[in-house]
């Protein structure tokens, strides 16, 4: 099966390590990610169609794992998505930050009251086109669905490091910092 996205939008570079309620995430060897700068409008809906004015940038990273057939013969494939509000090169914790996961034929989205991801690392390419973040997430999520009472939850934690971001040439980024790293306690 063909991945949905163009080929070159894809990278392999990087790392993530996810555990999901004890079980490992296993991204796939190849066309493991995508991940870029993108427009979002207030109600989430594609800017032609709607007229909506771009109310911020969002940095949007999606994982790819295991593909497979369920019971009907449809295709599922595994994903570990986020997105949130792109901040100038800033580091520490994300805002607006949303994590989604499609894992076990189920569809997941995060609670955000219960969302961390903070930001480690951001280094700049030469040519302002990327740039690379290392980050930590934690998260309680709900199977989408109703009634709330039935959904399930999931806890997600981990960590993706020299994850390398695309910065489209629509988007405008003010004040690209070269690099940015947080200090460690000893």
């Amino acid at each position: 099966m063909k991945p949905a996205a163009h080929t070159e939008q894809f990278k392999n570079d990087g790392y993530l390590m996810a555990v999901i309620d004890g079980k490992t995430f296993e991204a796939r060897d190849e066309n493991k990610y995508t991940a870029e700068l993108m427009n979002k409008s207030n109600d989430n809906s594609t800017l032609i169609q709607t007229g909506s004015k771009i109310t911020r940038v969002a940095t949007a990273i999606n994982f790819y794992g295991s593909e497979y057939k369920d019971e009907d013969d449809n295709t599922f494939t595994e994903s570990l998505g986020f997105e949130y509000t792109f901040n100038e090169g800033s580091l520490g914790e994300t805002a607006d930050q949303r994590m989604v996961l499609s894992y076990n034929n189920k569809k997941y989205t995060s609670i955000p009251s219960e969302t961390k991801m903070k930001i480690h690392k951001i280094q700049w390419s030469s040519d302002k086109r990327s740039f690379t973040i290392s980050a930590d997430f934690d998260t309680k999520m709900h199977s989408w669905g109703s009634p709330a009472m039935a959904q399930q939850t999931l806890r997600v934690k981990g960590k993706m490091e020299d994850i390398t971001i695309t910065v489209p040439s629509w988007i405008i980024v003010k004040n690209a910092v070269q690099t940015a790293e947080e200090e460690t306690e000893k």
